[in-house]
């Protein structure tokens, strides 16, 4: 289901008023949603496996391959982030329920690279995923770069109705406004002036076992707007949470 759709109803359930449920939808953004079973859907991207990298580029001691990207094959509506064309994203991070280290790789199109075989770190079973337009909505007034200007009562409303919006069977997506779980982190766009997020993973047992270390983390890969433009990706940084 459309998550503006959902929020209608749900907010409409709780009591918001009408111009202010509209007035929150209007700040969604596009994400792309990428998902195992295909449908038909392109395939865009792959959970685990091994890094294929160019001549020189070392895999970054310490840390796990957990998202691969083709960027050609992700729907050019899919996003609202300033990405490059085509060429393909490779996204590291150390596996600990708190990560703190992390590396994104941009490999351009046509580079010559080479499957590292023995990386040194858990490689887990690779998975397909296949993209799908989608849309995200913020759950905190603060993660939108302007003042909303909302009233409490409608803040908290529109709060527990976001919190309470079921799972709509993703695990991985680039762009929208990420994810936090229940270890009390807050979202993670703190500053949408200066920042955004580049993609979110969540990692369970079921594809990293004990890896790292908890049932289920959310890893938010952030980066500033400047430096996405310079495609500085060598400055992204995290904000985690962990199901406890």
């Amino acid at each position: 289901m459309d998550v503006r759709q959902e929020f209608r109803g749900s907010a409409r359930e709780q009591g918001v008023p009408v111009d202010e449920i509209e007035r929150w939808v209007r700040l969604a953004r596009p994400q792309t949603e990428l998902v195992p079973e295909g449908d038909g859907l392109p395939v865009a991207g792959r959970f685990g496996g091994l890094a294929a990298l160019p001549e020189g580029e070392e895999w970054p001691p310490g840390q796990c391959l957990v998202l691969t990207l083709d960027l050609a094959a992700i729907p050019s509506h899919g996003h609202d982030l300033d990405l490059p064309a085509d060429g393909s994203l490779l996204f590291f991070v150390e596996p600990d329920f708190t990560p703190n280290r992390c590396r994104v790789v941009h490999v351009p199109a046509g580079t010559p690279v080479t499957e590292h075989p023995d990386p040194g770190v858990p490689v887990f079973g690779p998975i397909l995923l296949h993209a799908r337009a989608g849309w995200s909505l913020p759950e905190n007034e603060h993660e939108v770069p302007f003042d909303l200007r909302l009233d409490d009562e409608v803040e908290e409303a529109v709060g527990e109705v976001m919190w309470d919006l079921e799972d709509n069977g993703y695990e991985f997506s680039l762009g929208g406004y990420g994810a936090a779980s229940t270890g009390g982190a807050d979202n993670p766009i703190l500053n949408a002036n200066e920042h955004t997020v580049l993609a979110t993973v969540w990692l369970d047992e079921r594809q990293v076992s004990d890896a790292f270390g908890e049932t289920l983390i959310v890893v938010n890969f952030m980066m500033k707007h400047a430096d996405l433009a310079e495609r500085a990706f060598d400055r992204v940084w995290l904000m985690t949470d962990f199901n406890g």
